[in-house]
């Protein structure tokens, strides 16, 4: 068993994650080897919502423990949240309606192309708070590309 807390924008979410281990034949399920049960209790403005979900995983107990599968399953959250849902929302990924899948491909990698620019411009020092949001700098981009061609022109900054 494995149990986090968090406190964030006021609100407090308690994740309990409870796991069994399991063989293919008891889920009907190829290569199975875990159950896991996450119960989330969330509490915000002094309202309680408790949500239950299951997680089922090929990896034993001793390559993937509780509270290792319980970060796994916050970080997949995490995923969704700081690249799916921009290209989703802001980028409209969703909405785009082309009927070649090579067309399809090419606007998806220029969606990630642009998303990957904007992460490192706000990045830069200086920047303010307002001005980092991908809507604003995306419609500043379409005002003027001439300076995110130039931006793409520059050379890679050396981490190194």
């Amino acid at each position: 068993m494995a149990q986090t807390e968090e406190i964030q924008n006021e609100r407090l979410e308690k994740r309990t994650l409870i796991v069994r281990e399991i063989t293919p034949s008891q889920m009907d399920l190829a290569g199975a080897a875990q159950l896991g049960l996450v119960i989330r209790e969330r509490i915000e403005k002094g309202k309680t919502t408790l949500s239950v979900h299951y997680m089922v995983t090929s990896r034993p107990l001793d390559q993937l423990n509780a509270k290792e599968m319980l970060a796994a399953r916050r970080e997949h959250w995490g995923i969704e949240g700081k690249c799916h849902q921009r290209l989703d929302i802001s980028a409209h990924e969703d909405q785009l309606r082309v009927r070649s899948a090579s067309a399809a491909a090419t606007l998806s990698l220029l969606c990630r192309l642009s998303l990957a620019i904007f992460i490192c411009w706000c990045a830069e020092p200086g920047r303010l708070k307002r001005d980092k949001t991908y809507p604003v700098w995306s419609q500043r981009q379409k005002r003027r590309p001439g300076a995110l061609i130039k931006l793409l022109q520059q050379p890679m900054a050396d981490d190194g």
